[in-house]
């Protein structure tokens, strides 16, 4: 991007890829990793997090049922979180860094943001690349994860005759060990760090709408011509998915080690849909107040323009009715521009109060439901999942 290539310019929103893991990653040359350097990356994360935990549970006799109730290979969370969920965040790079860049630029193109406001549009981007190198940031994002790890580990994983591959009671294994100083740190750093790249940017959302922006009412995409911010979203789908297949292999571990049953958990499925589309959706009411007061300024003026329209209207074709109006009236450009002044005050009046965007609100939905599907192999067998599937496609 620009900021790497002589200075940060408009174009680069520079959010996602930032601060000292960034820095540190470009020193063993994985920087922007493309291609099969991306891949690799994603193989080292599973190296260092997933591998070691199966060899130590393997070698002290936990990987498979039989000294431990809940051994290794028939814990859900530790796969999905190391061999589905990490790659995905690290992948998520590819999609959300692009999309942002789009976003950040089509602002200026589009003429959203007029030339007159470009620096004060550069400065938001410009602090929010500053906040994302920060090192203090980063620093309270590591220790956060080391701390949740602890807790969650050592205070509160473990309860008396407890039975697992990370430990017994309360004494921990050398896997359970690797699992609370390792493994799961790195985890949660990289969620945490998804959490704050998606601050970042809703503060940078929230200081453009701040702007003099120029929104035309009569726009196709019904949010002023903001529409790109709402299908935008769409790129943290990625990390949706993420998060949701976390909360997915907490379900199915209370259902498959704990006693729990998808049908009292389906509410907390519910809540982690509506919660997760809620808070994407958060930083549009941002433009909420601008788009209000477009819509309200597009019904006043349109409204005035249909009733002069109107008023010629009636009074060229009602009032003063000649005896050759009906064949004049065939064909006339009148009649079809009273309907298409009716179709954009129609247009304006279903303005939507944010940037929103259907389609990605599909995509986003799924995401945050695919990762749950699983949970149902907990109650039907998969092959029978998958025969229904089958023949709802033939």
């Amino acid at each position: 991007m620009a900021a790497e290539h002589g200075g940060p310019g408009v174009n680069d929103i520079g959010l996602v890829r930032g601060g000292p893991s960034h820095r540190l990653a470009q020193m063993f040359g994985f920087g922007h990793p493309t291609g099969p350097k991306r891949l690799l990356r994603v193989v080292l994360l599973a190296l260092v997090t997933w591998a070691p935990l199966a060899v130590l549970s393997l070698m002290a006799g936990h990987f498979v049922a039989g000294s431990v109730k809940k051994p290794f290979l028939h814990d859900p969370e530790v796969s999905a979180r190391f061999l589905f969920v990490l790659p995905l965040l690290e992948l998520a790079e590819i999609v959300v860094a692009l999309s942002l860049a789009v976003q950040a630029r089509h602002f200026l193109e589009r003429g959203v943001v007029p030339e007159r406001e470009r620096k004060r549009l550069e400065a938001a981007q410009i602090d929010g690349r500053r906040m994302r190198d920060s090192m203090f940031i980063e620093g309270v994002i590591l220790v956060a994860s080391y701390t949740l790890s602890l807790v969650t580990r050592v205070v509160l994983g473990f309860t008396a005759g407890a039975s697992s591959w990370e430990g017994m009671g309360a004494a921990m294994t050398a896997a359970g060990w690797w699992y609370t100083l390792v493994s799961l740190p790195i985890l949660y750093f990289f969620l945490l760090r998804w959490v704050w790249v998606f601050l970042l940017w809703g503060l940078f959302l929230f200081r453009v709408s701040r702007l003099d922006l120029e929104l035309t009412p009569t726009h196709p995409d019904r949010t002023g011509g903001l529409g790109f911010v709402g299908w935008g979203l769409a790129s943290f789908a990625v990390v949706v998915m993420a998060f949701s297949a976390v909360c997915s292999a907490g379900f199915a571990d209370e259902i498959l080690h704990r006693g729990q049953s998808l049908d009292s958990l389906k509410y907390h499925v519910i809540l982690f849909v509506v919660v997760a589309l809620l808070i994407v959706h958060a930083p549009l009411l941002a433009f909420a107040s601008k788009l209000s007061h477009c819509r309200l300024t597009g019904l006043l003026e349109f409204g005035a323009l249909a009733w002069r329209h109107d008023q010629a209207f009636d009074e060229k074709w009602i009032k003063n009715r000649s005896p050759t109006i009906d064949e004049s009236l065939l064909g006339s450009a009148d009649i079809q521009s009273l309907a298409d002044i009716a179709m954009c005050y129609e247009h304006v009046e279903r303005m939507w109060p944010i940037p929103f965007d259907t389609k990605a609100f599909a995509v986003l939905v799924l995401a945050a439901l695919l990762p749950m599907i699983p949970l149902l192999g907990t109650q039907i067998p998969l092959s029978e999942i998958f025969m229904k599937l089958g023949e709802l496609l033939v």
